[in-house]
Formats: C-alpha cells, structure tokens, sequence
C-alpha cells in the first residue's frame, strides 16, 4: 500500500508486525489478550490502513453471514452478527492491574462492589461452547461478531446495582433472574462469559447475574480458593438480601456450579430467605452443578436450603474427574458424585448424568452438554419435576430414589 507507506516505513513496519505475530503464536495456549492488544497498539497510529485490513479480513471470512439471533434477553443488543448480552454482577475480588495495565478483578479479596459486563455472543454460537478469539485471524478491533468478548463497568453502589435491575425489569411481564456463581480456577471475564452463555442457550427471559468471589484462576491454587469461598459466604448473602429486597426481582434462580455450591450451601444454611420483609422477592429453583461439597455436610444443611426455595436440584456424576481430585485432597466424597454413594435428600432432587458423553473433564457439563441444558430450561421455565422432563429415568437406589439422564446415544 504505497499510498499509506513509504517503502522505508513499510519495511519497518512489516517488521514490527512479524514480531507480534510470532509472539501470538508462541502464546497459543496462553492469555490471548497481550498478543491482541501488541497488534492493536501498532495500528493506532494507522487508522486508515486498519480499516482496509479488517474490511479485507471480514469479506475473506466464510462464516460471517447470519440469519441473525433469535434470542431476546432484557437489555440485550443486536449488534451485527452478534447479540451483546447484560450481566449485572457483584465481586468481592480485589481490582489488581491486568495484561494491558487497566484495571481488572483479580483473585485477591477485596470489599463487595457491582457492576455490569458486556458480553457478545456470536451468532454462529453453539449450545454450549464457549467460543474464543479466532488464533490465526489479523484482526485490530472488536469484532463480536466472531468472538465472546467482555467490557465491564462499575455501578459504584448497592443503590445503583438495584436501580439498573430494576430499569431492566420495567418492560418485563415476569420479574426473574438467574444467579450464576463459579467455582474453582475461575476468573472474573470466565465467569461473566460463562453465566452469559448459560443464559442464552437457555433463552432465559430474566435478569442475568454472576456472583464472582475471588479464585485465584489457578490451577494449583486449590486451598487458596478453599478459603475464599469461606470467606466469601458473608457477601454472597449481603448480595442474596439485595437482589430479593431491593432489585424488583419476584423469583431468584441460583445455578451454583463446583466449589460455588459451597458458597451456596453455607450461605443458604444460615440466612432464611422466608425471613425478609413482606413483598421480598423469593428463591426459585437453587441448582448444585456437580457442586465440590462435602457430601455429608450437603446432606446435614441441604433440608434448609430446600425449605425456602421453589425447588432444589441435584447433578452429580461417577465421570467427574475434578471432584475425584477433589475427593483425594480432602478425604470425603463430594456431593457432585454419584455411584454407591450419590446423595439423595429428602427436598432435593438428584440426578446422574453419568450416562451422558460429557467430555474429558466431565466436571463443566452442566453449561456444555445441551441435553443438561434442556433440563434446566424446563426446570426454571415451567418448574416440572424429573417425572415431567424429557430423558430421565427413575432409578432406586440403597439410599432412596433419584433420577438419571439415558445414555447418551452419540457415544
């Protein structure tokens, strides 16, 4: 492009980019966002020449034509080939400095604050997945379109997080919400992304929100994260109290997925939602997804819980390998795994997704596997017990009767 570049220039320049490149392909398995915002950073200057590109790059693109997204979440925006979805949150995670020196949620502990995240789903989005920035693609802007990306921004106060629920809840006829809280190894982008994900293949019509307490998103930091979901039990319940008093939110849902279902479970145990003021809003349907819990202390506080939600459900599996990991470290079953041992408590239904194709891992498959997604949707849609959902069975078992997914003919 002669027209833009001098030949000097050019060489420089074409020099610059080959660094970046290679250094985004040397990180493919690592954080994505240095590599992106290198790139970004060598185009700013260059404005006109970054429009060609990415003009360029769109039209080489097979996949960017789209019937557009069916999905109607409150406060979602059409956006191109994509449809960017609210998630109202509240952390505890401290603000540390991130890979492109903003400031961003870490793993620390920090004071209770809220806010909202932005998050794009693709339109070419499967149920399921999460889809990541394409590694190979020159790209030097948002492009949601292609990828999930996550944009954050503070609401300063209790007030204003109530007041933003309740803006989006004006035009609703049914006053729900979704609360997603994460597990282990999970950051804060992760955990926004997933709820978002979540949300959308189940195309809930409700409120989306995401508790997020500090995990470290390590994979060896285990007991650092045992500790914070202790300590962030307090929070959870100070968050619980003002989405059911302050928010305009009628009915609760709670999907708590691996070591969140210990923030859950404690939390839920000590605070009797039933309590709250008249004209509160109320617990729904409270999900432990493969909940890393011990599994007689789930059995000891679980009849609490169940007294003050709408429903309780259960998923466990005998394929999990986390909670195998889990259960070595702690040396006691967790409440996530099925078998011999699968907890069964009287107000909660429990189901074994054993015979499901759920992966490598095995532990993520509430939010992965569409038939699990299935269930949920008819679960907080119309609130029909196991014996009115498609694909599962009754199965008697030595500590009374649960439920279990078919399996899975694709395997």
């Amino acid at each position: 492009m002669p027209e833009l570049l001098g030949p000097t220039e050019l060489h420089a320049f074409e020099s610059e980019v080959l660094a970046a490149l290679r250094t985004l392909e040397a990180t493919a398995d690592a954080d994505l966002a240095t590599p992106r915002y290198d790139l970004a950073a060598l185009f700013e200057s260059k404005p006109t020449l970054q429009r060609l590109l990415s003009e360029e790059f769109d039209a080489l693109d097979p996949g960017w034509e789209s019937s557009g997204s069916k999905r109607s979440l409150p406060g979602a925006i059409a956006y191109l080939r994509s449809l960017i979805v609210t998630v109202l949150f509240a952390t505890d995670r401290a603000y540390t400095v991130g890979a492109t020196d903003e400031p961003v949620f870490g793993g620390s502990r920090g004071e209770l604050s809220y806010g909202k995240t932005l998050v794009g789903i693709p339109d070419d989005h499967r149920m399921g997945s999460l889809e990541k920035p394409r590694l190979f693609r020159l790209r030097f802007r948002a492009s949601p379109a292609k990828d999930v990306l996550v944009g954050s921004t503070s609401l300063s106060d209790p007030g204003s997080f109530a007041d933003e629920a309740r803006s989006l809840l004006a035009d609703l006829t049914s006053k729900q919400a979704i609360i997603f809280v994460h597990g282990y190894n999970v950051g804060f982008a992760d955990a926004s992304v997933r709820a978002a994900q979540i949300a959308y293949d189940l195309n809930f019509s409700g409120l989306l929100m995401v508790y997020s307490w500090p995990s470290r998103s390590a994979v060896l930091s285990y007991p650092e994260d045992e500790n914070n979901a202790r300590w962030t039990v307090s929070h959870f319940q100070d968050f619980l109290r003002l989405v059911l008093t302050g928010s305009g939110v009628e009915v609760a849902h709670v999907v708590a997925h691996s070591m969140g279902g210990r923030v859950v479970t404690e939390a839920l145990a000590q605070f009797d939602t039933t309590a709250l003021p008249e004209g509160s809003g109320r617990l729904g349907e409270v999900v432990f997804a493969a909940p890393d819990v011990d599994s007689a202390v789930f059995r000891q506080l679980a009849p609490a819980i169940a007294r003050q939600a709408r429903g309780c459900t259960l998923y466990a599996s005998s394929k999990d390998r986390a909670l195998k990991v889990s259960r070595r470290l702690a040396g006691y079953a967790r409440a996530g795994q099925s078998g011999d041992g699968i907890v069964v408590v009287d107000g909660v239904h429990t189901i074994d997704a054993t015979g499901l194709d759920t992966g490598l891992m095995s532990h993520s498959y509430v939010g992965e596997h569409s038939s699990i997604l299935s269930d949920i949707y008819t679960l907080l849609a119309h609130g029909h017990p196991p014996s009115e959902r498609f694909g599962l069975e009754a199965v008697r078992g030595p500590h009374g009767n649960y439920w279990a997914f078919q399996p899975d003919r694709r395997r």
